[in-house]
């Protein structure tokens, strides 16, 4: 018996093999969604828990040192250098700044005697720019640490 000829060869059939079903698009955006996020929260992310752990750093140095300003100064100073960010200034020209504009008097160091402890806080400002949409964010960052000074006691030594 003779069989007829499909008269559309080329279109495709629900259930096809290539077919783009709304599983694979809404795959495909929440995948897009994603790395949007990812690209404009990450980095600041990032740099949030590296001044983290400048912080701590710093609280375990406080441990031996008890000089409170020098280390203070240092910590903003480094923390300071951890990222730059290139801003136009009022003549038009580029400028590289620290992305975390911190100062001394911003941060709270401060030291308790018992329990020996240090409590360190301080924000921090971001302006972040969300590419496709031509919009900027404006977020705070708060870092509020505190931090055990006790020296720790190992037990017995041979």
């Amino acid at each position: 018996m003779p069989t007829m000829a499909d008269p559309r060869p080329f279109a495709r059939h629900p259930g096809a093999r290539g077919a783009v079903s709304w599983v694979t698009l809404l795959l495909v955006l929440g995948l897009a969604t994603g790395a949007y996020l990812a690209v404009v929260f990450g980095p600041p992310y990032i740099l949030n828990y590296e001044v983290k752990q400048v912080v701590r750093d710093y609280g375990n140095r406080a441990v031996k040192n008890p000089r409170d300003a020098e280390l203070v100064e240092d910590m903003v100073l480094k923390i300071r250098s951890l990222d730059r960010t290139t801003v136009v200034d009022e003549d038009g020209r580029a400028k590289s700044v620290p992305t975390v504009d911190l100062r001394v008097q911003d941060v709270t160091w401060e030291r308790t005697a018992e329990p020996p402890t240090l409590h360190v806080a301080f924000e921090y400002p971001r302006t972040l720019e969300l590419p496709i949409f031509a919009r900027t964010v404006d977020r705070i960052y708060r870092v509020d640490v505190t931090m055990d000074l006790q020296l720790p006691d190992w037990g017995p030594t041979r």
